[in-house]
């Protein structure tokens, strides 16, 4: 059986979409119990995170000015990470003298779940070998020929279900994830561990998920090749030994397209 993860921090949980053989939507607690209880069995994973830090003060990352530019007016929902030695500081002040500049609120508040998927890659091979960093608004607006508008409220997240009933072969996936939707609007306070405050987490795993499949995403190990912004010359993250950039489902011209 061959499935994909999508995964998305949901701030107070990870929300887990597979798709392939099997498609299923959860949550997990941690990144280690999505590791353990989805991420062996599947083929990849795309997760709304971080992966690889820039190891000098000052330094910024070549995927987020990529993925901002390849978004355009819609670049703000890419945030930009600080140094390594930054990321790993619990103290604000501290964590900005060593990045050597500002540090803003949405990117602080994301260290200690950066941290996390850090610390699995780093000590689990296998892990690193099949975990990537994805974005769901880029793949998005790859799917849908340009950015999308905001994806809060429900306007933003039926815009992102017609997207993912329009990618070919993602019609379980899109059945699922709508009825998720549907279940929860009409008020269940639960539907398979999903809360309320989650539902544009649900989309943003949905399409990560979709990526995965769609591109047949696979180990690191395998040496296959997949669309990643920026398109070429990432640099490698010398903790981890892996590129830093955002796997996306990729574009014939390569930028994003207004709608």
């Amino acid at each position: 059986m061959v499935t994909y993860l999508g995964v998305d921090w949901a701030g107070g949980c990870w929300v887990v979409v597979e798709a392939g053989d099997r498609t299923h939507v959860t949550t997990e607690p941690s990144i280690l119990n999505v590791w353990d209880a989805h991420g062996r069995d599947a083929r990849a994973a795309l997760v709304d995170m971080p992966i690889g830090l820039p190891p000098d003060r000052g330094g910024t990352r070549t995927c987020d000015r990529a993925a901002r530019e390849y978004l355009g007016g819609r670049g703000s929902t890419v945030f930009s990470i600080p140094c390594r030695a930054a990321v790993e500081s619990d103290d604000y002040d501290i964590a900005r003298e060593r990045h050597g500049g500002g540090i803003s609120s949405q990117s602080w508040w994301l260290f200690p779940r950066i941290r996390a998927v850090d610390a699995l890659l780093r000590t689990n091979p296998e892990a690193r070998d099949r975990i990537y960093e994805g974005h769901p608004e880029c793949c998005f607006a790859a799917f849908a020929g340009g950015p999308l508008e905001t994806k809060h409220g429900d306007d933003g997240i039926e815009a992102r279900l017609d997207v993912l009933a329009s990618i070919p072969g993602m019609d379980d996936l899109y059945g699922i994830v709508a009825e998720v939707i549907e279940t929860r609007r009409e008020g269940a306070e639960w539907h398979d561990r999903i809360p309320a405050s989650a539902l544009d987490d649900v989309v943003d795993a949905a399409v990560l998920a979709a990526t995965a499949a769609t591109l047949d995403l696979g180990p690191r190990s395998e040496g296959g090749s997949h669309p990643t912004l920026p398109a070429q010359g990432a640099a490698v993250d010398p903790e981890l030994d892996v590129p830093m950039e955002i796997v996306y489902p990729g574009t014939s011209g390569g930028e994003a397209k207004s709608r």
